[in-house]
């Protein structure tokens, strides 16, 4: 028996998907559909000045593909997309990927056991062409940060000027002494903003809710480091190795419960900091945070608050009333005329399949599914779904490491599932109802007490109704553990029929009544025990 594979998205998920489908299992009958025009995903669409990942490089890496070579220790985002374009180019995966190629829909088609896709693909005259495409076994890896966020405001739309959103930069429009207003001052408004302050005229930042904010160590990695992390065995994976338990074992002692030692010895410490570096007391009210640390995303820049405070800065904190075709006008009635527009604003992260129109069995919708309180059974599969998989799904993101450690323990899996279909000629599987709910009732239970849940603030780990669906609320190492071997009774199958005689013989037995005590997941018994 064979199994076709469709992957959405050329991102890190997704190439880590079919390089494992070709290591582990020898599987190459997989198609890439990816809807920008290079692989990358986020580091491929983020081109902002600035841009650059807040995890360690060598942690923010495959790791059975460590480089040896990141030029610093926080590589800025081109270098990460070419690290991913040479991992895709060793493994042969672009003669894969359908690049401009977008998923439509994916309706679960029953009686074929087997998804059908409907594709948009762009040409390069922006004529689209709908295609359609089916697949055994449908794997989401879109990621949560592919959807750009435009806030709701009323004349966004009017403004005259340029308007830019980070997450799709336009590199031919130049910003060079013009006046500014950036909206939003997270992780990338944190990166941007320094950026353009030595070349704008004016700066006008409009800030909702202040950050918290801890130096980013960033330093070049020199050619004797380089030397050793190649040539010296063990080296650079024991680095890697200690970035990851220094994350991990944190969280574990406690620092994001919100009233622990650790967790308030970091508020003293990130305050302190703070305070040290902003010298006017009235800047301190604004930018330094009543929440607790880790509530929302902790913003690693050592020239952010700088730049907050050059003389060229101005920095709004009243709210945003509207936008007119001149510049934004606050609900303190004051006006701030720029001449372009940043939207630092972030994206979709609580329906990041939401654009995709996923119809599993009996008609059942995926984001009706997910509209209110979104689960997946460790993240990455829900039963009315079967044959469907998400990576770095509901309850499996990360607050305090690098979300590539997720990613290829969900691969892993995935993988392992897989491999079980193909020795078993099992056509579909799906995750039993119960086991899905008891999964989200724990990761909920357990998510109460953490700084995320009870820290004291309104983040995009949030769903609408207040709840943290975005996160998983353990160490990454209890992930492993959780997904080392999948737990094959929390899923029921659909078994191949063998089309031979001895399929015809057991047909008549059964009809005959012979072996009616028997149903089709007691001859599946791999699927319902160990």
């Amino acid at each position: 028996m064979q199994l076709s594979v469709a992957i959405i998205g050329a991102g890190a998920s997704g190439l880590c998907a079919a390089i494992q489908l070709i290591k582990k299992l020898g599987l190459t009958s997989f198609t890439i559909y990816e809807k920008s025009a290079d692989l990358g995903g986020t580091w491929f669409d983020n081109k902002y000045p600035g841009c650059a990942c807040d995890v360690a490089s060598h942690l923010y890496s495959y790791s059975f593909e460590p480089n040896p070579d990141w030029s610093q220790a926080f590589s800025p985002a081109d270098e990460i997309r070419e690290y991913f374009a040479s991992v895709a180019r060793k493994y042969g995966l672009i003669e894969h990927i359908r690049f401009r190629t977008e998923v439509v829909s994916a309706r679960w088609d029953a009686e074929q056991n087997l998804w059908r896709l409907k594709l948009n693909i762009a040409g390069d005259n922006g004529v689209i062409k709908e295609v359609d495409a089916t697949a055994n076994i449908l794997l989401s890896a879109v990621g949560g940060l592919n959807r750009p966020y435009y806030p709701e405001i009323p004349g966004l739309n009017d403004f005259k000027g340029p308007t830019l959103h980070t997450a799709m930069w336009d590199r031919d429009v130049s910003l060079k002494g013009k006046r500014v207003g950036v909206i939003g001052n997270a992780a990338s408004g944190a990166q941007v903003i320094p950026e353009l302050v030595p070349i704008t005229e004016k700066l006008v930042v409009f800030q909702r809710t202040p950050n918290w904010v801890l130096p980013r160590y960033n330093y070049k990695h020199p050619k004797f480091l380089k030397f050793i992390f190649r040539y010296i065995p063990g080296v650079q994976a024991l680095w890697r190795t200690i970035l990851f338990a220094r994350r991990d074992l944190l969280f574990g002692l406690g620092a994001f419960r919100p009233g622990g030692i650790i967790s308030k010895a970091a508020t003293a410490r990130f305050a302190k900091f703070m305070k040290d570096q902003i010298k006017d007391p009235e800047l301190q009210t604004k930018l330094i945070p009543n929440y607790a640390v880790g509530c929302k995303r902790v913003i690693l820049s050592s020239d952010y608050l700088s730049a907050i405070q050059h003389p060229t800065t101005v920095l709004v904190t009243d709210p945003i009333s509207r936008i007119d075709e001149y510049g934004v006008v606050t609900a303190g009635g004051n006006r701030h005329d720029v001449d372009a527009l940043v939207l630092a604003t972030g994206f979709v992260t609580q329906d990041s399949m939401g654009h995709i129109d996923v119809e599993g069995r009996d008609g059942l919708k995926l984001k009706a599914r997910w509209e209110n309180d979104p689960e997946a059974y460790l993240g990455m599969t829900v039963n009315g779904f079967p044959n469907f998989y998400t990576i770095l799904g509901p309850h499996s993101g990360l607050g305090h490491s690098s979300v590539l450690t997720m990613i290829e323990c969900q691969v892993n899996y995935i993988v392992q599932m897989i491999s079980t279909q193909l020795a078993t000629k099992t056509l579909a599987v799906e995750v039993r109802r119960e086991a899905l709910q008891a999964f989200t009732e724990k990761i909920y239970k357990a998510m109460e007490t953490t700084t995320w849940n009870a820290g004291g603030c309104q983040s995009w780990y949030k769903n609408k109704s207040g709840k943290v669906t975005a996160l998983w609320p353990h160490t990454v190492f209890w992930y492993w553990v959780q997904t080392f071997r999948p737990k094959y009774r929390d899923f029921k199958p659909v078994m191949k029929p063998p089309r031979s005689i001895m399929y015809h013989i057991l047909t008549v037995i059964l009809a005959i009544g012979l072996l009616r005590r028997y149903t089709v997941e007691k001859l599946a018994g791999y699927w319902i025990g160990y």
